[in-house]
């Protein structure tokens, strides 16, 4: 990252995120940045923040035009100008000189993703998202970023308060526990994130008529993390064999256009449900 202070300004630039980097354990999966997830931003001029820990007034800001993000080759560079008489930017650039603070992380909403399983991950690609806030903080999930956006906390599906390393410690340590404990049946991360969007779209009048109310029901446990029964994961798994087909129409996640079907996978817990039953069943099956 760079940083140039002069009288009336500073100026900080970066790759705030870099494409095909798996990021760090987020709490039961690892995510990757492909190219062109933030072309929609960019092209569609979205009012983006720059802050310190997802919190505070703005820094800067795009819409006026402080704030400025391109893609290149390598990912998304990000150019910053600040005001040097901001209390907040006299806080920060002290610690981004001595190189206390150097990397970020990005608040986004999901506009399209995949999932896949790789040896015990379970891997969810970026395709394309929603950004609207992009903030230096103390614990990316990034290492190989000089920036890294993204929002740490919204994505294992935990509560963390911005700033707080014991809270970020508390979320690991229950992810080991979790998986010391066999055959865990608590749902994952990646699971609750879908469950919630699944629900939201529902909410929205998207499933059309013929849900069962115990889908919706079964939902918000998956969105909530709770302990799933063996019996459960077993029509889980069942159901994903019996639609897996269905997740192959185009456009039927397309924003805006969502397709009944796709409702009722999010419901399920999507893509990354899918591959978790399968283990989970195969878990079951062997014990």
């Amino acid at each position: 990252m760079e940083i140039r202070a002069e009288a009336d300004k500073v100026s900080i630039g970066g790759y705030a995120a870099v494409f095909n980097s798996l990021s760090q354990d987020l709490g039961g999966f690892r995510e990757v940045i492909r190219r062109g997830a933030f072309q929609s931003t960019i092209a569609g001029g979205a009012d983006v923040r720059f802050l310190i820990n997802h919190d505070g007034l703005p820094l800067a800001r795009t819409k006026s035009g402080t704030l400025r993000l391109a893609e290149d080759d390598r990912g998304l560079r990000i150019d910053a100008t600040l005001d040097p008489t901001d209390p907040d930017v006299q806080r920060l650039i002290p610690k981004m000189k001595r190189g206390d603070l150097s990397q970020m992380s990005f608040g986004f909403r999901t506009l399209k993703d995949a999932w896949r399983q790789e040896g015990a991950d379970q891997i969810r690609e970026l395709h394309a998202v929603d950004l609207f806030d992009v903030s230096a903080v103390t614990y990316p999930a990034y290492q190989s970023t000089e920036v890294a956006l993204r929002s740490l906390a919204a994505s294992r599906g935990m509560t963390i308060p911005p700033g707080d390393p014991l809270a970020a410690q508390w979320a690991r340590f229950e992810l080991e526990q979790m998986r010391a404990d066999g055959v865990s049946l608590r749902p994952s991360s990646g699971m609750a994130a879908a469950a919630r969007e699944g629900l939201r779209l529902h909410e929205e009048g998207k499933s059309g008529d013929g849900l069962k109310p115990e889908t919706v029901s079964n939902a918000r446990k998956i969105a909530g993390r709770q302990v799933l029964t063996e019996r459960h994961v077993r029509e889980m798994n069942a159901w994903f064999a019996r639609h897996s087909k269905a997740s192959k129409s185009p456009d039927w996640d397309k924003a805006g256009e969502e397709k009944p079907g796709y409702v009722a996978w999010q419901l399920w817990g999507g893509n990354a449900a899918e591959s978790w039953a399968a283990a989970k069943v195969r878990a079951l099956d062997s014990n």
